[in-house]
């Protein structure tokens, strides 16, 4: 088994087992260096690779053994006891850099699990970064000086680390990661974390809940996963870090079952709700707000009816078939499978887009402006907003409109499309957008400080709707990285000296909790079920008329046998026995145990109202953008009573290392850098120390830091 080593971005390995343990028995290694081994998905400390012994000596030096390696920033460090000096040490270096690490290399990237993250050089982006993000605070600035205002203090390491831990992966750091970066004493430190952090899995998790908000990503929890294939695919596009305009086209253009082709479910989401699809796609990718042009022309914006209709009209020749699969279900009934399982088995076939050239649109019978009768056919055009009236894709009519219609909203040429994903991230983490509500970018002039808006969406464009560089650049200004303002008071326009004292998100509370509960392997345990979904999509044609669906009886049937277990007989379990296991006992997945303290992303879309993410502000997703940070009584009650929080003082991870610490002060001191993410102050200290000399646990304590609001906002 060789390990390699990970220290601050510098790799070096792979050693044996022995001589890790060798090295941590000296002092050479920390045990908060971070540890791969083949067969494992990421990096862990390497106290927590399988036999490697605990650290017993001094603190570690700054230099690792001979011919250590260094892949992140792709330079080679040869190093040793008997270096030789002159022409043939260089000779050698060379050879080394150039065919040991191209091998090294070679081989992580033939990994067949694509477990090992190669990391880019900080050093290929940090000069462009810094000077875009310097651009930004210059505009910043310049606003700041002419209403009469300066910047906010810089933010302390404290803070700033533990905001961007919250920001970008969702979750408080745990105290090794807190080691890891105040022992980091290069200038760049911030930039390494950051980007460090863009890559993370964790990452992935946090953007998952921020879309689902966005998109009204909903299951139906009560029967097996209605979205399973969309959660998979809109993971994977994040994991790929897959281009902004590329994963919102293919949502538009989307075809087929959604049992194969998971982007369809963002056109199934409103399949019986053609004019709010419409409504809410244009809402949501371009700032648009036109929901009153439904019925009638807009009293506060330029858009008419006649407008909307003709942007409906791209999706006059989309079918959206979303079949009750309870009725073709009970026409279906056999004794050999249960109306649940039939319901199950339909639901993947019968979900569907096709394209249907035969259909069109037409205006509503209640349409009542003179350019137009009701019963007219609509022809599709686009809509611009004020002087802008270049249409960026025009001229041609082709066959495929919905095709056409997602090109023209993802264009780079769309003065709408960069900016409102932009200005929606820009409130991601600075608690409030350039230009609010996100959802209405009509007018773009309106936003507090316009040049601002204007620089991110090009710097939108620039990158190519990357979304990860773009949010290096914005997580790399000074503003950002700024101490936190409160709201300005009597409506005062917000001019960004520094992000706003924000309330975690539902998500982001429960994501640090679970963290507390469990440990950093929250963010490697990932949830598939997708490929149960898959298993149930018919290897054939059928008819998707409920009413015609006898004719293809006998082909279901023989398929849906395919998928019993051997001699055994479906039964009324909810549909999931004829599918979820080899054994009629046990095939009911319940949240209970360790699987109920999974990540937030990892969970069902949304959790049930009781829950405590939904108690904690998580959306119902009916409405876009409508998870709340408002807090509450019932918030309170479920922090201080809840089954989490009883959870979290009994048998969690954190009480439990906390109570292995030699001293109560020791204890103290773990247990805020913990949940605070901090040390306590020589008052805290004691006040604790007291409180757990009158009787009161370790549980206590943490049950205090939990319900303060230090830990419940950002700052």
């Amino acid at each position: 088994m060789k390990i390699h080593i990970d220290r601050n971005g510098e790799r070096f390995g792979p050693y044996s087992i022995e001589e890790i343990n060798a090295y941590l028995a000296a002092g050479t290694l920390l045990p908060s260096d971070l540890a791969w081994k083949d067969g494992m998905t990421d990096w862990l400390p390497v106290q927590q690779i399988s036999g490697v012994m605990a650290a017993t000596g001094p603190v570690a030096t700054s230099v690792l053994p001979s011919q250590t390696v260094s892949i992140g920033n792709k330079k080679r460090i040869f190093q040793g006891t008997a270096v030789v000096v002159g022409l043939l040490a260089i000779g050698i270096g060379i050879w080394v850099f150039f065919f040991r690490a191209a091998d090294e290399r070679q081989q992580f990237a033939n990994n067949d699990e694509g477990n090992i993250p190669i990391a880019e050089s900080v050093e290929e982006t940090a000069k462009e970064t810094a000077d875009t993000a310097s651009k930004i605070d210059t505009i910043i600035q310049l606003d700041l000086t002419k209403h009469g205002l300066k910047p906010n203090p810089p933010a302390s390491d404290v803070e700033f680390v533990r905001r961007l831990y919250l920001d970008v992966i969702g979750r408080i750091p745990t105290g090794d990661e807190l080691k890891r970066f105040h022992a980091d004493t290069r200038e760049d430190r911030r930039a390494r974390l950051i980007d460090e952090l863009l890559k993370s899995p964790g990452h992935e998790s946090h953007m998952f809940n921020w879309l689902a908000d966005m998109l009204r990503v909903k299951d139906d929890y009560y029967r097996i996963g209605k979205t399973w294939t969309f959660h998979t695919w809109l993971k994977s596009q994040l994991r790929e870090n897959r281009p902004w305009d590329e994963l919102v086209h293919d949502m538009l253009t989307a075809e087929g079952r959604l049992g194969e082709n998971g982007a369809t479910a963002y056109l199934l989401r409103d399949a019986s709700m053609p004019l709010d699809s419409l409504s809410n796609t244009l809402t949501i990718f371009l700032g648009a707000n036109i929901g009153c042009a439904q019925c009638h022309d807009h009293p506060l914006a330029e858009w008419t009816q006649r407008d909307f209709y003709e942007m409906v009209a791209f999706f006059g020749s989309t079918a959206f078939e979303r079949v009750d699969t309870r009725k073709p279900a009970i026409t279906l009934r056999d004794e050999r499978f249960s109306k649940a399982n039939l319901v199950t088995l339909l639901q993947p076939n019968m979900e569907r887009v096709v394209f249907d050239n035969t259909i069109s649109t037409v205006f509503p019978e209640d349409y009542s402006y003179d350019d137009a009768k009701p019963g007219d056919l609509v022809s599709p055009r686009f809509i611009n907003w004020g002087p802008e009236k270049e249409t960026p894709l025009a001229g041609h009519r082709p066959k495929r409109l919905r095709n056409h219609f997602a090109d023209w909203m993802t264009s780079a040429e769309n003065p709408r499309f960069a900016a409102a994903i932009a200005n929606r991230l820009w409130k991601k983490f600075f608690g409030i957008a350039v230009k609010e509500p996100v959802t209405d970018l009509d007018v773009l002039e309106n936003a507090t400080n316009p040049e601002l808006l204007r620089f991110i969406a090009q710097l939108m464009k620039d990158v190519d709707f990357d979304l990860r560089k773009f949010q290096r650049v914005i997580l790399n200004t000074s503003a950002y990285q700024q101490q936190v303002s409160v709201t300005p008071l009597g409506g005062e326009a917000f001019r960004f000296p520094g992000p706003l004292l924000r309330r975690m998100t539902a998500e982001q509370a429960w994501d640090s909790i679970v963290l507390l509960l469990r440990g950093p392997e929250i963010d490697q345990l990932k949830t598939d079920n997708a490929p149960l979904m898959k298993r149930l999509v018919f290897p054939f044609e059928f008819t998707h008329d409920k009413k015609e669906i006898l004719k293809d009886r006998e082909k279901i049937f023989k398929f849906a046998q395919t998928l019993l277990p051997a001699g055994e007989v479906s039964n009324n379990d909810g549909g999931r026995g004829l599918f979820m296991g080899s054994s009629s006992k046990g095939r009911r997945v319940k949240l209970r145990g360790e699987n109920s303290w999974l990540r937030a992303s990892e969970l069902p879309q949304p959790m049930p109202p009781t829950h405590f993410l939904r108690v904690a502000g998580q959306s119902a997703r009916d409405v876009a953008d409508d998870g709340s940070t408002e807090g509450g009584i019932t918030e309170s009650l479920a922090m201080m009573n809840g089954e989490v929080t009883k959870s979290l003082m009994t048998s969690s991870l954190v009480i439990n290392a906390a109570g292995s610490k030699n001293s109560r002060t020791e204890q103290i001191a773990f247990l805020y850098r913990a949940c605070l993410s901090r040390s306590p102050g020589e008052k805290d200290t004691k006040r604790c120390v007291s409180a757990l000399d009158q009787g009161l646990e370790l549980g206590d304590i943490a049950w205090a830091l939990l319900n303060s609001r230090e830990f419940i906002f950002i700052q």
